[in-house]
């Protein structure tokens, strides 16, 4: 169609009905062609009604809590946030197993699961989002046990680093010597020897 109205510019298309909004070509009194809008316009769907006001009392469907760090947005890498297996453990940490509903309850962490490269929950979140949308704790929290969640819980763990336990000590620290556990023991900065007992000095 396009060549054909570069070969016939002025084709007047006023009766055409799937070309009745084209541009027309005429001469003005004077022989110029000019060119004019076809009329008529239709305005019916370039008209949107926008409210201006909010509502009295804000219902929001998503975790509004601003004492919490909310799950890190995608797409804003320069920006520092990252969506990994580690944000989603700091994320979550910040609530108890009774919480999940609220936790749960962020756009940026559930389109996250959804589409996540190691294991899409998409297609298992329909309870979910249900019970978000109508603000089911009980069915929330029936989703959390389920076997898919379950997985994420432990790819979560997994992923985390392990935590310190009490007495431990740092890489580089641990010693090798003779003597009863309750004596002390400690390493000389200038020296690969340990003392041991009544720390006798090297």
């Amino acid at each position: 169609m396009s060549k054909f109205f570069a070969i016939f510019p002025m084709l007047d298309v006023k009766d055409q009905i799937t070309l009745k909004y084209c541009r027309k070509w005429e001469k003005d009194s004077y022989g110029n062609e000019v060119s004019r809008l076809a009329r008529p316009l239709p305005v019916e769907y370039l008209l949107l009604d926008v409210p201006a006001s909010s509502p009295l009392t804000p219902s929001y469907t998503f975790n509004s809590d601003i004492t919490k760090q909310a799950f890190p947005i995608e797409n804003r890498l320069v920006d520092g946030h990252i969506q990994d297996f580690n944000a989603l453990s700091t994320y979550l940490a910040q609530f108890t197993p009774n919480e999940f509903l609220t936790a749960i309850s962020d756009f940026h962490l559930l389109l996250y699961i959804a589409t996540m490269d190691m294991l899409p929950m998409r297609e298992y979140m329909g309870p979910l989002l249900e019970a978000i949308r109508y603000k089911n704790i009980e069915a929330a929290q029936e989703w959390s046990r389920s076997e898919h969640w379950a997985t994420v819980e432990q790819l979560i763990a997994a992923s985390s680093p392990p935590p310190s336990r009490p007495g431990s000590v740092a890489a580089g620290s641990i010693s090798v010597g003779t003597g009863s556990p309750s004596e002390a023991q400690w390493t000389c900065p200038y020296s690969l020897r340990y003392t041991v007992g009544n720390l006798r000095k090297l």
